[in-house]
């Protein structure tokens, strides 16, 4: 099984993890496939680096989370887009996490727009509404579940051949299509409530207008402590989805 991961922060957001004392994501969904499939072989796949991949070699592809906005224009989400259109093309298995259902479905042709109340941290009682991976990606599921989560956008239209699968009241949290064999999530089983935490701690100023220190604290705590109760749970549809690919 050869996987391609699209890292889908810019050089400038990577670092912005190292600052933080944060492994890059990119890595994270490295360990995670490589503990879950032993024998794959994986690649990354950066914007910012001058390299040409055969897509026609892998026989599934990541996208991880990332920063910014896809209705932006420059030259970061054009890399972006343009490198999903052609994986597009083959028809072959995408995971897409929160950046990388946003371009996916921006480079499907449906709009992403800014969210009228961001998730930070934690997406709360998420209804898995549509039953059919019920029995696949979402086996061993609860039907009502929290998940880490951390963006400012979402996703407004449902591309064509996809289904609506999971909800809140804040969003579409997950789609999928079984005839382009692609699923996505606008929030992050991937990464740990406790990483989401250190990254908030790092970026902290940025919520100053959105929440107030006492609270921010407060969230912080509750992001550390939810992790020790929920690390298994949150990490159930993409192992599942994964294992799928043998």
């Amino acid at each position: 099984m050869k996987i391609l991961v699209v890292n889908g922060w810019t050089e400038e957001g990577d670092l912005d993890h190292v600052k933080s004392g944060c492994n890059l994501q990119k890595e994270i969904f490295t360990e995670l496939i490589t503990s879950t499939l032993p024998n794959s072989t994986i690649d990354i796949f950066n914007s910012y680096n001058n390299v040409d991949y055969d897509l026609n070699n892998y026989n599934a592809f990541m996208w991880t989370g990332g920063g910014g906005n896809i209705y932006e224009e420059n030259e970061h989400n054009k890399s972006q887009l343009d490198f999903c259109s052609n994986i597009l093309k083959l028809n072959k298995p995408i995971w897409g996490s929160c950046w990388g259902m946003q371009v996916i479905v921006t480079a499907l042709g449906k709009q992403v727009k800014k969210s009228h109340k961001p998730e930070f941290g934690i997406a709360k009682n998420i209804v898995i509404k549509n039953p059919i991976l019920n029995k696949t990606i979402y086996k061993s599921k609860n039907i009502v579940f929290d998940a880490p989560a951390h963006h400012y956008d979402i996703i407004v239209d449902i591309p064509n051949d996809f289904e609506s699968i999971a909800e809140n009241d804040n969003c579409i949290q997950s789609i999928y299509s079984a005839r382009k064999k692609i699923f996505c999530t606008q929030y992050h089983s991937e990464l740990g409530y406790d990483y989401i935490a250190n990254l908030m701690v790092f970026w902290k100023k940025n919520y100053s207008k959105i929440i107030n220190e006492l609270d921010f604290d407060a969230l912080i705590n509750s992001l550390r402590i939810k992790e020790v109760n929920d690390n298994e749970n949150r990490l159930i549809e993409l192992k599942n989805w994964l294992k799928l690919l043998n």
